[in-house]
């Protein structure tokens, strides 16, 4: 980049020396006139280049999106193509849940339900059964957990009589 930047620099700097010497050269001789046909005609050269230019820039980029449209074409289609079955997948994914959900309540209320009514039903019994014939004991949660704490406060109470002395 800097080698560029120097370059231009230079012809820059030539190209400057040429144009003050040649106005210069033209007033001593007199020519004036004349260097103003010269600078007119290569001015006028540089727009056609620079028209010219300008139309082969337009035809490019022609061609360009024209390149771009035909590639388009099969991605489009491909494109159409995924989606279609993108959709058809979908949909069977749905068909699938739909019956796996009625597979499921079917099982839970025609298999396992009953099942677990009568397992409960045979535990409750045989609960009931200890309770009336005085072959089991009967404890709430609320008296366990009462046992737990208290015997939570003995070992604390005995921790601190401890440290005391």
């Amino acid at each position: 980049m800097q080698k560029a930047k120097r370059y231009a620099i230079i012809v820059g700097v030539v190209v400057a020396i040429v144009l003050v010497g040649g106005v210069t050269l033209a007033a001593i001789f007199g020519k004036l006139l004349e260097l103003l046909y010269v600078v007119l005609i290569v001015l006028a050269l540089l727009l056609v280049a620079g028209t010219l230019y300008q139309l082969y820039s337009v035809y490019k980029l022609y061609r360009t999106i024209k390149t771009v449209q035909d590639e388009m074409k099969p991605l489009l289609g491909s494109l159409n193509e995924t989606l279609g079955i993108v959709k058809n997948t979908a949909k069977t994914a749905g068909n699938t849940v739909s019956t796996i959900g009625t597979a499921t309540k079917f099982t839970s209320e025609l298999a396992l339900g009953p099942g677990v009514r009568a397992v409960a039903g045979v535990m409750a019994a045989q609960e009931m059964g200890r309770v009336f014939l005085g072959k089991g004991k009967v404890r709430s949660r609320a008296d366990e957990r009462r046992k737990q704490q208290m015997e939570a406060m003995a070992a604390a109470n005995a921790a601190v009589d401890g440290r005391d002395e």
